[in-house]
């Protein structure tokens, strides 16, 4: 007996310390996602957390079909969880025109295409895809509001004069300002193509025409509030491009924090499905050099005591149009990495691996740091395409 005890101890010592060898691949979880049902241990930690938290973050690398379809399966789930509100990367005007397209049951494709070959994109920035556009109407269905957090999109600026134009009084001088307006606009959006130094939104902020046009149809509060956020969106354009980034930070704050207080006069903590990119979404300074949406999310919900759960989304193999697949591995991002897989979605627990490195368990690079400072996960896709467009595409004239 006294020689079986050692022995059992240096077994279970030993065991202990296998299991501990590789804190990455603990702290790695993985999962599917077939026809709306998730399945695997990372489906079950990344619900617990999201369950428990009045906000829900996710910082996403843009035009992922793969995220897209994750995220559409999952509003329900966060149906029922209590959250009622979504906020979008895109502009207070645009989210309205979001809804009233589905609302009309018109679809993306007819608007996304109408001026596709003089902006060369969808007006919203966002929702070009497929599957965005499912994703929106999933939201729609089961009851979200829509929060349109961010300025007016580059390429809003002809749908924007169209809506202030349709909800005018008609006239015959008003037409040709119109008209001329709109001419002013894509022959701005031309020579953006042409000259890397043209600036669109300086151009358009000091013509003339638009001025005039302004004036004469932003005349009831509803006009205004469009006349308002297309010149405030160009302000902000302009002085991005003299790489000032702080007038967008806060104006995207100051956009949640009005949709917030009105939901909040409703219903106290509402919760909040924030999707954006990641650079929006960190916690304390982002990468962008400043503080950012989410770090006013992760201070508000400490505020509530609460908690706002943060991970940060983006490919590592991406599927290309021929069907072929890349491995997209960083090697400054190959040891948090390096157990997810292309078949699976995997889920990095960040604050797990914390919790290591501060107990000695492993050595945390200072990306790794950073990350950990920034979000709680990750959440990697398998293998994913880029999204199907939902527009039809037009040579410009």
């Amino acid at each position: 007996m006294k020689i079986l005890i050692p022995s059992l101890i240096i077994l279970l010592f030993s065991i202990h310390v296998f299991g501990q060898q590789d804190p990455v691949r603990e702290a790695t979880y993985h999962f599917t996602l077939r026809n709306g049902i998730f399945t695997g241990n990372g489906a079950d930690t990344l619900k617990k957390h999201v369950g428990s938290s009045q906000f829900f973050l996710i910082g996403e690398e843009h035009d992922m079909k793969e995220l897209q379809e994750f995220t559409t399966s999952f509003i329900p789930f966060l149906k029922r969880l209590g959250y009622n509100n979504l906020a979008l990367e895109i502009g207070p005007i645009a989210a309205t025109k979001l809804r009233s397209l589905y609302d009309g049951k018109n679809g993306l494709g007819g608007f996304n295409s109408k001026d596709f070959k003089y902006i060369n994109g969808a007006p919203f920035g966002f929702f070009g895809g497929r599957e965005e556009e499912r994703f929106s109407d999933c939201a729609f269905e089961n009851g979200f509001q829509i929060w349109g957090i961010d300025f007016e999109n580059y390429n809003a600026s002809l749908f924007l004069i169209d809506e202030l134009y349709r909800q005018s009084k008609k006239g015959p001088e008003l037409d040709k300002m119109y008209a001329t307006c709109r001419q002013v606009i894509i022959d701005a959006y031309h020579q953006d193509r042409k000259d890397k130094r043209h600036q669109l939104a300086s151009t358009l902020l000091r013509s003339k025409a638009m001025e005039a046009f302004f004036k004469k149809a932003a005349r009831s509060p509803g006009r205004r509030e469009l006349f308002g956020q297309q010149i405030l969106s160009w302000k902000i354009y302009e002085q991005q491009s003299k790489k000032n980034w702080q007038p967008r930070v806060d104006n995207m704050k100051a956009n949640f924090a009005s949709y917030y207080r009105k939901a909040a006069a409703n219903s106290p903590q509402p919760k909040v499905f924030i999707k954006l990119g990641a650079v929006h979404t960190a916690r304390g300074t982002s990468s962008s050099g400043f503080q950012e949406l989410g770090n006013m999310v992760y201070e508000l919900a400490n505020l509530n005591r609460t908690n706002a759960f943060s991970v940060i989304s983006f490919a590592r193999y991406r599927i290309d149009a021929k069907g072929e697949t890349t491995d997209l591995l960083e090697e400054e991002d190959a040891e948090l990495l390096r157990y997810t897989t292309k078949d699976s979605w995997s889920l990095v627990d960040l604050k797990r691996l914390g919790e290591d490195g501060r107990a000695g368990r492993i050595k945390l690079s200072q990306l790794m740091r950073s990350y950990m400072q920034k979000y709680d996960m990750m959440l990697i896709p398998p293998a994913t395409k880029y999204m199907e467009p939902n527009f039809l595409p037009q040579k410009e004239k």
